[in-house]
């Protein structure tokens, strides 16, 4: 993952990076601005960037003209904004150029590891796949939809009526198409999905088992190791210690 890392003050800008290797395990390579300028040099000089961080206030060139100049370059870049002013003007600039998030500092660390997470997910799912993807038409949009939503939504409490409500069905009748469509009941397969997320975190970073748990949306870690051990053969630890 090649990450551009946009902060003018140092001890902020090493602190964000500390963060980063610290909950990325995978190969990971961090190019590093102080100024909207030279950030954006690296970004057009580089081979490839999968995530650009910035802050907002920086001199030379600002964390909002960056991000402009970087969605005409290349509009899919996924960028996420950080900055120590809780002013909504910001936050609003930010989000109408279509950042992926606008974290407050000081972040923190479970913070920008949910993000990073969302994003390699969504790298993944972008990418051809030999599963759900090889038969698309097979699904109805609708079955899509849901499992988009219920992507998106793994750190927080999925239930029926909060899926159907967002896809404009009742509850019941979401239910039975689902299981009609997929051969699956919908909470079994938010399980499912949970416990895969679970898989990626529990490899990839070393983020704590409780704080996996709560990505997962399962607050209670006791019960996701219970839970993870019924679908694994193996505890959270001893599923790490494997990997």
């Amino acid at each position: 993952m090649n990450i551009l890392l946009v902060e003018d003050e140092p001890k902020i800008r090493q602190g964000l990076r500390a963060i980063i290797e610290d909950v990325i395990k995978s190969e990971l390579r961090i190019m590093e601005a102080d100024n909207g300028r030279a950030a954006f040099e690296l970004f057009r000089t580089a081979e490839r960037t999968d995530l650009v961080i910035t802050d907002i206030r920086m001199k030379e060139m600002d964390g909002l003209e960056l991000l402009r100049r970087i969605k005409q370059e290349q509009k899919e870049t996924p960028i996420v904004v950080v900055s120590g002013h809780d002013e909504f003007e910001y936050a609003r600039e930010a989000l109408r150029y279509g950042v992926v998030d606008y974290l407050l500092k000081p972040i923190e660390r479970v913070e920008l590891a949910k993000v990073i997470a969302r994003i390699q997910a969504e790298g993944k799912e972008a990418a051809p796949a030999g599963d759900e993807s090889a038969e698309p038409d097979k699904e109805r949009l609708v079955i899509r939809k849901v499992k988009e939503l219920i992507q998106q939504s793994l750190g927080l409490d999925i239930s029926l009526q909060f899926l159907a409500e967002r896809v404009y069905l009742h509850p019941k009748y979401l239910s039975e198409t689902f299981k009609r469509e997929t051969g699956q009941n919908l909470s079994d397969y938010v399980t499912e999905r949970r416990i895969a997320k679970a898989k990626q975190l529990l490899t990839g970073t070393t983020l704590k088992v409780a704080e996996v748990a709560a990505m997962c949306g399962i607050p209670n870690h006791k019960y996701f190791a219970s839970l993870f051990k019924q679908h694994t053969g193996a505890t959270p630890t001893e599923y790490r210690e494997r990997g």
